[in-house]
């Protein structure tokens, strides 16, 4: 099935696609979120660990070493999670990029499907946008505001094309700043940014909602206006 025409780009329009496959978004949340609580049981698991091991340390230095060896210990867990709970946020913006480009909304499953197709691709993808943003922000805060701007831009190139990393993430500057749009988009995400904030006030339960329509929001204006468009021959077929 070829991509659908992109409606206008309205919270209305989104709503819609969020309700035909909340289902999904919600899968996914709960997944981040299952993933969050293993990591805090995990790290309290070591904390005790730590204070059990450093218990012959004397009075003066046991805070110290105790706090060393558990972030020693938990290292290689936290970087497990990060790297787990990145790639399964990163389908809250990836699917809607992909109804967009084939026509094809991805259930859960199949989004999980996708990323195990190709986890190098996804993990050096978000390795870089990290990277760089993070890089960005210690350097100089505008460059690594820019990087988070363009960053829908980029999920939509690396899930929908198979462009190479790299040079997908340097046609993001092109596209961010040759785009009549930009500033229309950069305006979107302010917005987005607005509504999960206010949400985010309500005992965090509706970022159960606000956190997915803003993905699909932002994926819905680039579509809109073709940012980022992949060409019609680079465009993926549906992940199965």
């Amino acid at each position: 099935m070829g991509s659908p025409p992109a409606p206008r780009p309205t919270l209305q329009s989104a709503w819609n696609l969020y309700v035909a496959h909340w289902r999904t978004y919600l899968a996914l949340q709960l997944t981040l979120l299952a993933l969050a609580l293993v990591s805090v049981l995990i790290s309290l698991l070591i904390t005790f660990i730590a204070v059990a091991v450093t218990a012959g340390v004397s009075a003066d230095l046991r805070e110290g070493v105790t706090q060393l060896v558990s972030s020693v210990l938990n290292l290689p867990f936290s970087l497990l999670y990060q790297l787990l709970a990145g790639l399964v946020g990163v389908l809250i913006s990836a699917l809607p990029a992909l109804w967009f480009a084939t026509g094809h909304h991805p259930l859960y499953r199949e989004g999980l499907a996708l990323l195990r197709s190709d986890p190098r691709r996804y993990l050096l993808a978000g390795l870089l946008a990290s990277l760089a943003g993070g890089f960005g922000i210690l350097l100089c805060l505008i460059p690594g505001l820019i990087v988070m701007a363009l960053t829908p831009i980029y999920v939509r190139r690396v899930f929908t094309t198979d462009e190479p990393i790299w040079p997908a993430f340097l046609n993001c500057f092109r596209d961010l700043f040759s785009s009549p749009h930009s500033w229309g988009l950069v305006g979107y995400e302010l917005l987005s940014l607005l509504l999960i904030a206010i949400s985010a006030l309500f005992c965090l339960v509706p970022l159960l909602v606000t956190v997915p329509l803003a993905a699909i929001f932002i994926q819905q204006y680039l579509a809109a206006w073709q940012i980022g468009e992949p060409p019609s021959e680079e465009v993926s077929a549906a992940p199965v």
